[in-house]
């Protein structure tokens, strides 16, 4: 069976990378509010030092995954990280 793709939007590498560093953004903030350092959201997360500083310069693409285990970490909801800036759910209206 053929899935029918000719309506589905492709996401463009611009609006990607955007959409990465929104994340990585709040990410840090919710760290910054919390008075964590990044190896205290390391060490509670399971989630690399290394890789939490890629994730909050926008470098690192995250899995479902690893969000959601630095969401629990910050006591936060994935949605909290991960939900889609206004400005381009917007655009894709």
């Amino acid at each position: 069976m053929t899935q029918d793709l000719t309506n589905v939007r492709r996401v463009d590498e611009p609006s990607a990378e955007a959409y990465l560093r929104v994340v990585g953004q709040r990410v840090r903030q919710e760290r910054q509010k919390r008075g964590m350092s990044r190896r205290v959201l390391a060490e509670t997360s399971g989630v690399s030092e290394r890789y939490l500083a890629e994730l909050e310069r926008g470098a690192g693409n995250a899995s479902v995954l690893l969000l959601r285990q630095v969401a629990s970490a910050l006591n936060v909801r994935i949605e909290d990280l991960a939900s889609e800036p206004e400005v381009f759910a917007a655009a894709a209206e």
